[in-house]
């Protein structure tokens, strides 16, 4: 069960660009790579994501433990020097689901923004939901993912979901559907976020 722990992941830079260089020796599928670190599969239910730097692994641990009787972001089992052993959670991220059906259901957009103000209420600083980091679990239900700066980096308004929508051609949907569904999370966007410059 702790084969993991052989993995190794590094930040390298390669001209002006960093990438990650990942050492796994062990039969673990990879299933998902960010600037933190690589998530492996454990089994059909749990996945442990190992990070560059082991300070990341518990700040994840800590966002993930502060949202968790949210129902909104995977479930939490361990948390180790450079690791986090959580829930794997089933289905497509969201950039995908939406590019296959070229369209943003409604119900989607009321679940986005419910996520974003439930994360706030609960202490997250860092509402960094780019829309490749939801997953489209079973029965369509959206969950967050990727929170390790979520209750340390002060970025409230990061711009990224809106901005991949925009490459979609969904942004004007998903706010003409905010607007209706939550005026004060819509004019609260207004006021700040430049959108002119997305």
């Amino acid at each position: 069960m702790n084969e993991f722990k052989l993995i190794t992941v590094e930040r390298i830079e390669k001209g002006d660009k960093k990438e990650l260089k990942i050492k796994n020796p062990t039969k673990l599928k990879l299933i998902g790579k960010g600037s933190q670190g690589a998530v492996f599969q454990l089994s059909e239910d749990r996945c442990v994501k190992i990070y560059v730097k082991p300070n990341a692994a518990m700040k994840e641990g800590n966002a993930l433990e502060a949202a968790a009787d949210l129902n909104i972001v995977p479930q939490v089992y361990e948390v180790g020097s450079n690791y986090v052993i959580m829930e794997y959670l089933q289905g497509t991220n969201l950039k995908d689901y939406l590019k296959k059906i070229k369209k943003m259901p409604k119900e989607f957009t009321e679940q986005i923004i419910m996520i974003r103000k439930e994360l706030k209420r609960v202490g997250f600083t860092r509402i960094k939901t780019s829309i490749g980091h939801f997953i489209v679990t079973e029965g369509d239900v959206l969950k967050a993912i990727d929170h390790s700066d979520g209750l340390t980096m002060h970025d409230p308004y990061n711009p990224k979901m809106f901005r991949d929508l925009k490459k979609l051609g969904l942004l004007n949907t998903f706010l003409e559907q905010a607007k209706e569904i939550d005026p004060d999370s819509y004019e609260d966007w207004q006021e700040n976020i430049d959108f002119s410059s997305i």
